[in-house]
């Protein structure tokens, strides 16, 4: 069966089937209301508020969000429904800026920049990943490297990004560093990367280097050398002594890294490992 009515358009009554008003009619009261509420602030469900600035159509409509100034088109059922998205506001654990310039995936999948880059925030900022990485308390990201625009095009000035097996590293160059920034963070190889990491947790209360070993009944040296192994240093009566021993292997295969990656790492990388020093703070 069809349902006609009579619908008021400009002061003339017009018979149509009700199928058809979402089609007909609707549309037109959307037009006529919508064009009449350019400057109308609306808002969203997660990006504050928005006003906006210009009606072209129902699939056409320019608004800029208040807080950041962000300008973009969205479609007429978007602003109904509150979805619509501020691009310039912190929304990656609340900290970090995507911007509109570069994609985040390539083909369904994520880019390596936007995987570095929420890998690191991440870090510094999920409460439950520093619960299970007590190492990252206290970090944070410099402003500059907040934006995944400009992290992006950091990432893309760096010679060893494209390198496969380099990490992003932030503590080589200042070390004990806890800020992740441009003037802080390099690219290096995994080797080397997880050659400086402390492992405080598995050490336990002994100095960086150094066990005791019940069986002889004295405190042992270890190094970790080529893909983790470990390198047997001796027994000694001290745990000072162990730590010595350990310092001096230590700091003997840092340079043989170094000297070994040469030409392949950033200067300042190199300069670094080559003072590499092992404090019994460590």
């Amino acid at each position: 069966m069809i349902f006609m009515v009579k619908v008021n358009i400009q002061s003339r009554l017009v018979e149509c089937n009700v199928d058809k008003i979402g089609e007909t009619y609707m549309k037109y009261l959307n037009d006529v209301n919508y064009k009449d509420c350019v400057g109308k602030v609306c808002k969203s469900k997660s990006s504050g508020d928005f006003k906006i600035v210009k009606y072209n159509n129902t699939a056409n409509v320019e608004i800029r969000f208040l807080k950041t100034g962000f300008e973009t088109v969205t479609q007429l059922v978007n602003i109904r429904n509150g979805n619509v998205k501020d691009r310039y506001l912190p929304s990656v654990f609340g900290i970090g800026v995507l911007g509109t310039k570069y994609p985040s995936k390539v083909n369904g999948v994520q880019t390596k920049e936007y995987e570095l880059w929420t890998g690191m925030l991440e870090r510094c900022y999920s409460d439950a990943y520093k619960k299970k990485h007590p190492t990252y308390e206290g970090c944070e990201v410099g402003d500059k490297f907040k934006s995944y625009e400009y992290f992006y095009e950091w990432c893309n000035s760096q010679v060893e990004f494209d390198v496969k097996g380099f990490d992003l590293d932030k503590d080589l160059l200042i070390k004990g560093n806890k800020v992740y920034s441009e003037n802080t963070c390099i690219f290096i190889p995994r080797e080397i990367n997880t050659l400086l990491v402390k492992r405080t947790a598995s050490r336990g209360e002994n100095l960086i280097g150094v066990s005791w070993s019940k069986t002889h009944k004295a405190f042992v040296a270890t190094v970790r050398k080529n893909k983790g192994k470990q390198e047997h240093l001796g027994y000694f009566k001290t745990e000072l002594e162990a730590f010595k021993a350990y310092k001096k292997a230590k700091e003997a295969f840092v340079k043989e890294q170094a000297n070994k990656w040469r030409g392949k790492i950033d200067d300042r990388a190199y300069n670094a490992l080559m003072n590499y020093t092992v404090e019994i703070t460590d």
